[in-house]
């Protein structure tokens, strides 16, 4: 199960959302399923929960990440990781780069596959690959 940590730059609150199957970024919008409401939306640097900004979402159990189109189509899954973040638009599995957002077009770029995709899952990597 997946527990997502908000947080700031620097020391001060964080909120913890959670347990989780699965999250799913569409965009600059998180969700944990797909069509489901929205947990957290991206705005100006920062990841927006119920009106207060964090700068930065952690995850700190094994996870694996993919990426998935409006076609069914899916990206190689990467990981385990033992550590993910995102922050600023940008995606980490243990502190590589694995996607960022484009904030024009709203999508993923995989920086693996240099495709551009629709969604990026984050699963627990306890969980059988996707």
């Amino acid at each position: 199960m997946l527990r997502l940590i908000f947080a700031e730059v620097g020391p001060g609150a964080t909120l913890e959302l959670g347990p989780f199957n699965a999250i799913r970024i569409e965009g600059e919008v998180m969700r944990a399923e797909r069509s489901g409401r929205p947990l957290a939306q991206h705005q100006a640097h920062s990841w927006v929960v119920d009106g207060k900004k964090y700068f930065r979402v952690d995850c700190e159990v094994p996870v694996r990440l993919h990426f998935e189109n409006e076609k069914g189509e899916s990206s190689p899954v990467y990981g385990p990781f033992f550590h993910f973040s995102c922050a600023d638009g940008i995606a980490y599995g243990d502190g590589a780069i694995y996607g960022n957002v484009d904030l024009e077009t709203k999508r993923w770029y995989g920086h693996i596959d240099g495709r551009y995709w629709g969604e990026l899952v984050i699963t627990s990597a306890s969980a059988p690959p996707g």
